[in-house]
């Protein structure tokens, strides 16, 4: 009796858990399915995605390229445009040098030129013997290897930049009143 409530027991659980596995898998196996259907879904999409981005990244890679490119171009026409601003200061360097200037009248025995009076008109540009003169005072401190020809070239202009800068003159390359007046104190400065 002890047996047959046993076997009785046994078999009821077993035809139980049949039940279960056959119903239990078909309402799984289908959620189980639309679960894989929509990670496949999922994986298809992040695949499209990923191919996307790595277009974009050998696109970008390219244009990285030509920047870089572009910007050794500039660096060297930077670096060339320097070199010819060099040259060019040193050919009109040259040519003020090299500029013939006028017969002296035989009076003036003397090579140093007198400090002309500063000129008090604003309107009337620097007489030729105040240029001449600037250029022999900017020659005698430093400012350029200058003919004192009373012509006011370019290498001129940039000695008088150069020394209106460094005694803090308004820097016009001009040689104005004030420039003019520099000059002929720092030519004193300079005679002992």
């Amino acid at each position: 009796m002890m047996m047959n409530r046993l076997t009785i027991a046994i078999a009821v659980a077993g035809w139980a858990l049949f039940g279960v596995s056959v119903l239990l898998p078909r309402s799984s196996g289908a959620d189980a399915q639309a679960e894989i259907a929509r990670l496949l879904k999922a994986a298809e999409g992040a695949n499209a995605d990923r191919e996307a981005l790595a277009a974009e990244l050998e696109q970008f890679k390219g244009q990285n390229q030509d920047l870089q490119h572009v910007q050794k171009r500039i660096a060297a026409a930077t670096q060339e445009l320097k070199h010819l601003e060099y040259l060019r200061g040193r050919i009109s360097g040259e040519i003020d040098v090299m500029r013939p200037q006028p017969a002296k009248a035989p009076a003036q025995a003397s090579p140093s030129i007198e400090a002309p009076a500063v000129a008090e008109a604003a309107s009337a540009g620097p007489s030729k013997d105040e240029i001449a003169y600037a250029q022999q005072a900017l020659t005698a401190l430093g400012f350029g290897p200058l003919k004192a020809d009373g012509v006011s070239g370019p290498g001129t202009r940039r000695s008088l930049e150069a020394f209106q800068q460094s005694r803090g003159v308004a820097v016009t390359g001009k040689l104005d009143a004030v420039t003019l007046r520099a000059l002929q104190s720092s030519q004193t400065a300079l005679q002992p």
